[in-house]
């Protein structure tokens, strides 16, 4: 049975109407029960078509999310800032996972993982929320709302037989051509490795499995940045570039 957080962020979906005021006896007191809420998601709207995964912190936990498979596009889509309320834009590194990867005796390990992926991209994330302020709201609740997930564009697939040092990864943002935001880099290739591998404990662990051709972004290098309607693009040296249209 659906909790009735679940149920109120799919109404939102269904409406519109964002989940506002948010009742603070429906906010998950664990991560585990912001999981089940996306799992509630995912078996109400998936299904998953690619995942998210925070960086591997120094301290404390990591934090994933499903990505409704009807939000994945490619290069050149254009999406509805309408659809998407409370947008905001990501730019990130990207992976394909080439093979499928279910539940192991012992678990992933950061070794098992390089040989496991098929290509890396750039990649935008578009974030949406469905309630009033994304920003507002408590970390699990959230986390519920599948890491205020709303879309994602996936740049060109490049080799992943020799991974780049992601640490020194460039990036940089522009709307309409105009450069908005840039960074040198950020988290590094031994820290994605690592994030990737617990995600595909974690995944296995809750039914939803990393299978091949699963998308993985690996958290956000630039942003999240306020956009309004324009050409959106990012690119990146070695990676290639990507856009979508805003309308």
């Amino acid at each position: 049975m659906s909790s009735n957080l679940t149920a109120l962020l799919l109404d939102s979906r269904r409406t519109g109407k964002p989940a506002d005021p948010l009742d603070p006896a429906l906010v998950p007191t664990t991560a585990e029960a912001a999981y089940a809420i996306q799992n509630e998601t995912v078996a109400a709207l998936g299904p998953v078509g690619a995942w998210k995964v925070t960086p591997m912190p120094a301290e404390g936990p990591l934090f994933a999310s499903p990505i409704l498979k009807a939000g994945v596009y490619q290069d050149g889509a254009t999406l509805k800032a309408a659809d998407l309320p409370g947008i905001a834009i990501e730019v990130e590194v990207a992976v394909t996972i080439g093979q499928d990867l279910p539940g192991k005796p012992g678990g992933y390990a950061p070794d098992d993982i390089k040989p496991a992926l098929a290509s890396i991209h750039i990649a935008i994330e578009v974030l949406a929320t469905r309630y009033k302020d994304r920003k507002a709201v408590p970390q699990l609740a959230g986390i519920a709302d599948l890491q205020s997930s709303g879309a994602v564009i996936v740049g060109p697939a490049v080799s992943a037989a020799d991974l780049p040092e992601f640490g020194q990864q460039a990036m940089a943002l522009a709307y309409d051509g105009v450069e908005i935001k840039t960074t040198p880099g950020n988290a590094s290739t031994e820290n994605v490795l690592a994030s990737l591998a617990w995600l595909a404990n974690h995944a296995a662990a809750r039914g939803l499995p990393l299978t091949a051709g699963t998308v993985v972004i690996t958290g956000a290098r630039i942003g999240p940045a306020d956009v309004s309607p324009s050409k959106v693009s990012a690119e990146a040296p070695g990676l290639g570039s990507v856009s979508f249209n805003l309308v």
